[in-house]
């Protein structure tokens, strides 16, 4: 049975390597390892050692204390959630890096304002 930290931590990993858009074909090979170890890491079947997750962390652009972010103590019925930032849609990420992409100047900002102005207006819809 696979311990709670190990799973949350996978799952952690899974949510940030979706996140950067990569498979676990891309990680693995980037990692040296077949994408059934990092299946085994995701589910939590196999424990990440101290230096891999080192290397992940940075291969993954992250700090290495996101794996490790607001983890409960034993026995507490959340253990196994990721929070946090790492929590993204597919679409969002996919729209954050298209704006990323753009040239910082008026677009970009009002690209951001329009957003966040429709994000408003749903919001006070649902409501």
């Amino acid at each position: 049975m696979a311990d709670k930290y190990d799973v949350a931590i996978g799952k952690r990993l899974r949510q940030l390597r979706t996140d950067r858009g990569l498979t676990q074909t891309q990680l693995g090979e980037l990692l040296d390892v077949s994408f059934q170890q990092i299946q085994k890491y995701e589910k939590g079947t196999n424990r990440i050692g101290s230096g891999r997750l080192w290397v992940i962390s940075r291969l993954l652009k992250s700090p290495i204390g996101y794996f490790f972010e607001d983890l409960d103590e034993p026995g507490s019925e959340s253990e196994a959630e990721p929070v946090g930032d790492g929590r993204l849609s597919r679409d969002s990420v996919l729209l954050a890096r298209s704006l990323n992409e753009l040239p910082d100047g008026e677009i970009k900002v009002q690209l951001t304002k329009l957003v966040k102005a429709i994000s408003r207006c749903q919001t006070q819809l649902e409501d």
